[in-house]
C-alpha cells in the first residue's frame, strides 16, 4: 500500500461511506479530516495552497485554479449537486419579484467567481431572460474564498466590492442572516447552498421549490455541479492508480447512496426533498465524464462568457483518465 495521503472531507451524501469506512480506496490509505457537516471552510485552502492530497471543490474554483496555472487536477467525480436558483435571497422592500426585476439591482456575491454565482447568473439568462450585466454585482473586498489567488473579472460588467460583506455571515459551517441585505445596502444576496436564512425583512425568489424544480426541468435545465473531487498533481504523480481507485470508491459510494434514498433513509440534498429529484430523472444519476458532459461544457461557457477564465478547455481535459 502506499504512504497515507490525506483528504479533507464533509461527511455527508456518499463522501461519508469513505469517511466511514465503509468503502476503501483500493491499494490507498487515506487519512480523511473531518470538516463538518459542508465542506467549503477548506475551499480556499485547498486551490490557494494546495494543503492535502485530495479535496472536495466547487467546480468553477477548480476551473478557475487551472486557469490561473494552479497545479491542481480532478476525477469526474461530482458529489453535491444543487440549486443555485435557491441560495438567492431578496430584500422585501426591494420590489424584486421575478428575476427580470433583478435588473439595476445590487446583487452581492461573496465572490464574483465563487460557483454559485456563476451557475446563477448562466441560468437566470437562459431560463429567465435576464441579462446579467444588467445587475449591479457588489463582491466581498475581502474575497474569502479566492484571495490571494487572483482572477480576472469581466470588462463591460457593473461590479463593486463591498469591504465586510460577508462578515457574520458564517457561524462555523451555519448561516446567519447576511446584515447587508437586512439594512438594504444589498437588494439581493447569492449565498450558498439554501440561501441566507430569512427574517421579516429578506425572502427566498424562488420559495416554491418542488414546483420550480418541475419547471426548470421541464424547460431543459441541467442539473448544475456543486462540488468535484481534486488531487493535487504531485500526488497524482507520486500514486500511480490513485485516480482510478478513487474513482471506483466513490462510483460504490454513490451506489450506496441512491440505495439510502430509494429506501427513504436520505430525504435530502442540498437543501432538496431527494423525491424532487427523482420524480424529474435527477436521481440516481452516475459519475464520469459523459454522463455529466452537459452540466460540465455549461459551467465552462459559463465561466469563459463571464470572463473568469480565459482559455478554452473541454470537458476531458480537466479530468484524470480513471
Amino acid at each position: 500500500m502506499a504512504g497515507r495521503l490525506t483528504f479533507p472531507t464533509a461527511g455527508r451524501y456518499d463522501t461519508r461511506f469513505l469517511l466511514e469506512g465503509a468503502v476503501p480506496v483500493a491499494g490507498f490509505g487515506l487519512d480523511f479530516l473531518p470538516v463538518g457537516p459542508a465542506p467549503f471552510p477548506l475551499f480556499r485552502d485547498m486551490i490557494t495552497e494546495l494543503s492535502y492530497d485530495i479535496g472536495e471543490q466547487a467546480l468553477s474554483h477548480y476551473l478557475i485554479a487551472r486557469d490561473q496555472g494552479v497545479p491542481i487536477t480532478a476525477i469526474p467525480v461530482f458529489p453535491s449537486r444543487f440549486f443555485p436558483q435557491f441560495g438567492i435571497t431578496v430584500n422585501a422592500a426591494a420590489a424584486i419579484d421575478k428575476p427580470a426585476d433583478l435588473a439595476g439591482k445590487r446583487v452581492g456575491v461573496i465572490s464574483f467567481g465563487y460557483n454559485p454565482a456563476v451557475w446563477l447568473r448562466g441560468i437566470l439568462q437562459r431560463h429567465h431572460g435576464l441579462d446579467p450585466r444588467s445587475v449591479v454585482w457588489v463582491e466581498d473586498a475581502d474575497d474569502p474564498f479566492f484571495s490571494p489567488l487572483h482572477y480576472p473579472r469581466p470588462a463591460g460588467w457593473r461590479i463593486e466590492r463591498m469591504a465586510g460583506l460577508a462578515d457574520g455571515l458564517f457561524d462555523g459551517p451555519r448561516m446567519r442572516p447576511l446584515a447587508a441585505l437586512e439594512d438594504g445596502r444589498l437588494d439581493a444576496f447569492i449565498a450558498p447552498g439554501g440561501g441566507a436564512p430569512c427574517t421579516a425583512r429578506s425572502r427566498p425568489l424562488f420559495p416554491d421549490r418542488p414546483a420550480y424544480v418541475r419547471e426548470y426541468c421541464a424547460a431543459g435545465g441541467v442539473f448544475p455541479i456543486n462540488t468535484v473531487i481534486t488531487l493535487r498533481q504531485t500526488t497524482v504523480r507520486a500514486n500511480p492508480g490513485l485516480p482510478a481507485a478513487l474513482f471506483a470508491a466513490f462510483a460504490e459510494a454513490r451506489r450506496r447512496y441512491h440505495a439510502e434514498i430509494a429506501a427513504g433513509r436520505e430525504t435530502d440534498h442540498m437543501g432538496i426533498a431527494t423525491a424532487d429529484l427523482a420524480a424529474p430523472g435527477l436521481f440516481p444519476d452516475a459519475y464520469g465524464v459523459e454522463p455529466n458532459r452537459v452540466a460540465l461544457q455549461r459551467s465552462i461557457d459559463d465561466c469563459l462568457a463571464q470572463g473568469v477564465i480565459t482559455r478554452v478547455v473541454t470537458p476531458e481535459s480537466l479530468f484524470e483518465a480513471v
